[in-house]
């Protein structure tokens, strides 16, 4: 009932929201037809206005003319005739363009009568400046009689035409202020129309907020209660557990102890079932409880290193006994190539791949069943396994395949009864596969078997199986308790060179630009002085000449600079420095200089640890792993935090180069390449320094924008790319 009347409602509003924009578009059409008709009836009304006043300028020409022509026959005097013949090509030119008006109006047959009398007139005073009438008996009398009539009848047909006129201009005013009216009528209409459509949609609205707000509060309500209920019933599973294991760990043990006292063969048995009961109690306890967590999502996923083969090897071990007494074979296959670690969690893949093979020796009672993990790909250092679990068992009808991985659920009642169990394994190994983001497959044929095939993806690891949390280090130290000023106005930069500098055993403290540095080194004396060239406030030149001639330091001042330029060594030496180190420089370039400088003997070497790096081809990422590896010591931590850092670096320089460019401001353009140099050179993108230097040194010499711009499209691909890669990364290491 309730969706019928929804689809009678929508219906309704359908065919009310068509009924409505048609009525509008009709209402439009209406209003838009008037206002053509308006504006047609204005231009008329223009020219009509137009004609009346050439009509008026002609009818002053006229008299103009007479007149002229009447002191010429009177005085003779030559000024007389010119005057006139001016008059009479304006005269002649007003009736031209008067014609094109007159064209097909009411008053055109008006018009040429005026038009014929115009150049009759014109016409009887065609001798004048030719033989003088002047002084002829009867010459000026016959001319005058002539031309008065003329001009009477001129003066007749004038007036008929602008009589004319004036009703035609009266009747077109007319129709303009009914025109106006009616476009206006129309307009208000469709205004109302508006104002009721948008009143009619805010009343829908507010009720739709109404029962939206409605509907919000009870899936509120009925979630504090679902969730009420998932805390009390993951609660009561806990106590659940705790009550019913303790009981079952006695039953169990308890039955081991008697199973090694004298038993009859009877008590044998019966000891034998109750401890296989026990067992599968337990069993199912633990499958209860499991599938519990995770509808609460409570189970969570781990990562950290682990060894696939050896999880293998050990299934191996786990099932090779059990599969033994039922007489059929198991294997257990790998591809060699196989990464020696990776991160996730090994305790869910084991849950997984023994549940499998536990099911798979269960329902096959001869034959084999083997357990095979295979390599799909490598790619940005994650590694896709597919593992397959194959029997030659009773295999699964194909109308129950679907529903195999719901719980409780056997394929059906026969199963249960013939092979027990809960019915909750293959649901539990869906959830574990579908929380580590993988997928499940099922190909099977009744009576000949069944294979499942999981595919999980992981990420390489690169510690040393038998010391994971050994550090990447070269393994050099600085002997004595040695302070350093790391002066550095990047945060990428600082985190990396504390990283290098701790290891060599040194005490590191930061200034995060020349003048703080100043402050530090009037207060405390360092064995070492890290100074970087280009930074805000007061720059590393300035910063060590203060140093040198006002505190009267006379320690070790390095510069640290990503400027690549011909001098720049001889530069630093210049304002005091002691030596100079190009960045992005690697572990070991920095504790050379530094040795050189403080090392009161021969630097220590400890032995290098057995590691392992990343194989990955340079040609299919944009960041060096091998490189960056190696900075990070297998610190994780470290790891992820200087990528977050390098992403947010990255992405402002990025912005602020795009600005930089569009200003064509070359100063911020060359100092954000030269900044940019240190981070991407540090964080394994050296291949990528002489795109930067390109960038910097045509700022410098103010090349074509251009060129500049073309530069940073490729850095921009080049960045997203970087910043994508780190972000993979970066969820590995969560």
């Amino acid at each position: 009932m309730n969706a019928k009347l929804k689809g009678h409602t929508r219906l309704i509003i359908i065919t009310s929201s068509l009924a409505t924009i048609l009525l509008v578009l009709f209402i439009a059409m209406n209003a838009n037809r008037y206002m053509s008709r308006m504006s047609e009836n204005n231009t008329k009304l223009y020219n009509a206005y137009r004609i009346s006043e050439l009509m008026k300028s002609f009818k002053s020409n006229i008299s103009i003319l007479e007149n002229k022509q009447r002191g010429y026959l009177v005085t003779g005097d030559g000024k007389f005739l010119e005057e006139y013949k001016l008059k009479e090509t304006e005269t002649k030119t007003y009736l031209k363009s008067m014609e094109k008006y007159f064209s097909g109006k009411p008053e055109e047959e008006s018009f040429y009568k005026l038009k014929e009398l115009t150049y009759k007139k014109l016409m009887e005073a065609k001798g004048l400046g030719g033989q003088s009438t002047i002084g002829v008996p009867g010459s000026t009398t016959e001319t005058a009689g002539t031309g008065l009539q003329t001009m009477s009848d001129i003066n007749t047909t004038v007036e008929a035409i602008n009589e004319s006129l004036s009703k035609t201009t009266k009747q077109l005013l007319n129709n303009s202020v009914e025109f106006v009216d009616a476009s206006k009528n129309w307009s208000l209409l469709e205004i109302a129309i508006g104002i009721l459509i948008a009143l009619a949609a805010s009343v829908f609205l507010l009720r739709d907020i109404n029962i939206r707000n409605k509907l919000e509060e009870e899936l509120r309500i009925a979630k504090k209660r679902a969730d009420d209920n998932a805390l009390l019933k993951e609660q009561f599973m806990a106590n659940m557990s705790h009550e019913i294991r303790t009981p079952m760990n006695a039953i169990l043990g308890f039955s081991d102890l008697m199973q090694k006292t004298r038993l009859d063969t009877t008590q044998g048995d019966y000891m034998q079932a109750i401890k296989k009961s026990g067992s599968n109690l337990l069993n199912l306890i633990n499958d209860i409880l499991d599938f519990s967590k995770i509808e609460a999502g409570q189970l969570s996923i781990e990562k950290i290193p682990f060894s696939v083969i050896e999880l293998l090897q050990t299934l191996r071990i786990m099932f090779a006994e059990k599969a033994a007494a039922k007489t059929i074979g198991f294997e257990v296959k790998y591809n060699e190539k196989m990464p020696r670690l990776v991160f996730g969690d090994p305790t869910r893949l084991n849950q997984i791949l023994v549940n499998l093979v536990n099911n798979a020796i269960k329902f096959t009672s001869k034959g084999n069943v083997s357990l095979s993990c295979e390599i799909r790909s490598i790619e940005h250092d994650i590694v896709q396994l597919v593992f397959r679990v194959k029997d030659s068992g009773i295999g699964i009808p194909k109308d129950k395949q679907e529903s195999v991985f719901e719980r409780f659920n056997q394929g059906n009642k026969e199963t249960t009864r013939m092979y027990g169990g809960t019915g909750l394994g293959l649901a539990i190994v869906k959830n574990l596969v579908a929380l580590q983001n993988g997928t499940i497959l099922l190909k099977s044929k009744e009576g000949e078997g069944s294979e499942f095939i999981v595919s999980l993806s992981y990420p390489v690891a690169y510690e040393s199986e038998e010391a994971p949390s050994t550090e990447y280090s070269i393994g050099l130290k600085i002997p004595g308790n040695r302070s350093v000023l790391l002066t550095e106005d990047n945060e990428l930069n600082q985190q990396l060179a504390t990283n290098y500098l701790e290891g060599f055993g040194l005490q590191v403290e930061i200034a995060e630009n020349g003048q703080i540095a100043l402050e530090k080194a009037s207060l405390k004396k360092y064995d070492l002085i890290l100074m970087d060239i280009q930074m805000p406030v007061m720059d590393g030149y300035m910063a060590s000449k203060k140093i040198r001639e006002e505190l009267r330091y006379a320690g070790p001042v390095i510069a640290m600079t990503a400027h690549s330029i011909a001098g720049e060594k001889e530069k630093c030496l210049s304002f005091g420095m002691n030596d100079y180190i190009s960045k992005p420089f690697k572990e070991r370039e920095l504790f050379n200089v530094i040795a050189k400088h403080i090392s009161s003997g021969d630097p220590t070497e400890v032995k290098k640890e057995n590691t392992r790096y990343s194989t990955t081809d340079e040609n299919e990422t944009v960041v060096d792993h091998n490189e960056l590896m190696q900075l990070a010591r297998g610190n994780h931590t470290f790891l992820k935090d200087i990528s977050e850092t390098f992403i947010q670096q990255n992405r402002n320089d990025i912005k602020m180069m795009e600005e930089a460019l569009a200003k064509e401001n070359f100063e911020s353009i060359q100092s954000i390449a030269h900044r940019m140099k240190t981070s991407m050179g540090f964080m394994g993108m050296r291949k990528f320094l002489g795109l930067l230097d390109e960038v910097e040194m045509g700022a410098e010499k103010k090349v074509t924008i251009e060129t500049l711009r073309s530069a940073f499209v490729q850095l921009k691909d080049i960045s997203q790319k970087a910043c994508m890669e780190f972000e993979e990364l970066i969820k590995t290491l969560a």
